[in-house]
């Protein structure tokens, strides 16, 4: 993708600023003729199927402003993009919009007092605080105050597979945790790899022990000891932390997982090419099965990790309107169109994401994304977790060493807040 494509969508991405976000159709006021000044976002939505989400929510905001520019100002940041947005902010000198996550929000508020605008305003005069699912807006909600516009939830328990692989060996998509490992018995006697993940990337492990802790935990337990409010049962997670043990050591390909800069990406290609049958990750990967040319529910599938169905445990973006921003105006436009029902499906139905409002119609969605929005819409446990440094730096170690004792003390070291 040419570098000012990744610009715009960079930019695209980063509508948090959205004091004037429209729950309702939008259409541009540009004058014709005019040219306002580009709008300066950073974000990091780059890799194939985001940076064509993001080019379709800029297709979007076009629409309704022909007559404006936006680059994505982190481009030549690359890997330090965060901290150079954090000098930034400090110096003074900010974008008008940045691309966050929910999750990270109340640290970056903290490390950087004072240098995001709040945005109630705009829930309460647009009547997003009905349309929008209630657990998001308190993601972004610091203090009675709004923060961020949300654009995404992404499930982040998600099991893909390639539909051809499992039809061979006669296998269904799995629904227990039960059904996973014995389809993982089956495909590791034919010869297939049944899994596919990084080992060199601990953040990637820490996605498969997430939605294998919750088929082991289920999703009652899961829910109540992530969000705080039950105590460590060492046991559960000593049970989670075996199973877990048990794919490492013989269901997954152990040296092409350790190698390096093999990551999501590369996992997605893996199953792609027929060199592993699964994949548990967060579900941008569906927008990279179809980069590669997959159809959904024809050439692989998805389902919700297996053992939990009623827990949707998820991911927001969300994009945030620095303080001192030299185009807030224009950047709350943009946040109008991310927040549209237009704008929605466009982002959404192309990054393989759901959409936050609860309103927006199916229509422009593919089975298979209906599918995952109708879990969205119907769970009974919709969370947003709240994942620690500390976890990640601890389960790749394990993926390494495999001391379960030790991955057992960084949680209750590290308890969740």
């Amino acid at each position: 993708m040419k570098a000012s494509t990744r610009a715009f969508c960079f930019l695209t991405s980063c509508g948090i600023a959205v004091a004037g976000c429209s729950s309702s159709d939008h259409t541009g006021t540009d004058t014709p003729g005019s040219e306002a000044e580009p709008l300066e976002v950073f974000s990091w939505w780059t890799q194939p199927g985001e940076a064509e989400a993001l080019e379709a929510l800029f297709g979007a905001y076009r629409k309704d402003y022909p007559n404006r520019s936006i680059f994505n100002a982190a481009e030549e940041s690359g890997p330090t993009a965060k901290q150079v947005l954090g000098e930034r902010l400090d110096a003074g000198d900010p974008p008008d919009l940045f691309q966050q996550n929910a999750y990270e929000m109340r640290a970056f508020l903290q490390a950087h007092p004072g240098s995001v605008t709040p945005i109630d305003d705009v829930f309460e005069s647009e009547g997003l605080d009905k349309a929008v699912a209630p657990e998001v807006i308190d993601n972004v909600t610091v203090k009675g105050k709004v923060y961020a516009i949300p654009v995404n939830a992404h499930r982040e328990n998600s099991l893909f597979y390639n539909a051809a692989i499992l039809a061979e060996n006669e296998l269904e998509p799995p629904q227990t945790l039960d059904d996973f490992l014995s389809a993982c018995k089956t495909l590791k006697a034919a010869g297939v790899t049944p899994v596919a993940v990084s080992t060199s990337q601990s953040w990637i492990v820490s996605k498969l022990f997430i939605g294998l802790s919750i088929g082991s935990m289920g999703g009652q337990a899961f829910h109540d000891y992530f969000a705080g409010t039950t105590p460590l049962d060492e046991e559960a997670l000593g049970s989670a932390i075996d199973v877990l043990d048990q794919v490492l050591t013989e269901y997954i390909d152990i040296e092409q997982a350790k190698v390096d800069g093999y990551g999501w990406s590369e996992c997605v290609r893996s199953v792609f090419d027929g060199d592993a049958a699964m994949f548990l990750h967060g579900d941008w990967a569906k927008a990279s099965f179809q980069a590669l040319g997959w159809a959904p529910n024809v050439d692989f599938g998805v389902v919700s990790s297996p053992g939990a169905p009623e827990l949707f445990l998820y991911g927001t973006d969300v994009f945030g309107i620095p303080t001192g921003a030299k185009h807030e105006a224009e950047a709350r436009d943009f946040a109008s169109t991310v927040l549209s029902k237009e704008g929605q499906v466009a982002f959404n139905s192309v990054k393989g994401s759901s959409p936050i409002r609860l309103d927006v119609p199916l229509s422009g969605f593919d089975p298979m994304a209906q599918q995952v929005i109708g879990d969205f819409k119907s769970a009974k446990l919709r969370m947003a977790l709240k994942w620690q440094a500390a976890w990640d730096d601890a389960i790749g170690a394990f993926a390494q060493d495999h001391d379960k004792q030790a991955l057992i003390q960084a949680f209750k070291d590290n308890p969740p807040e």
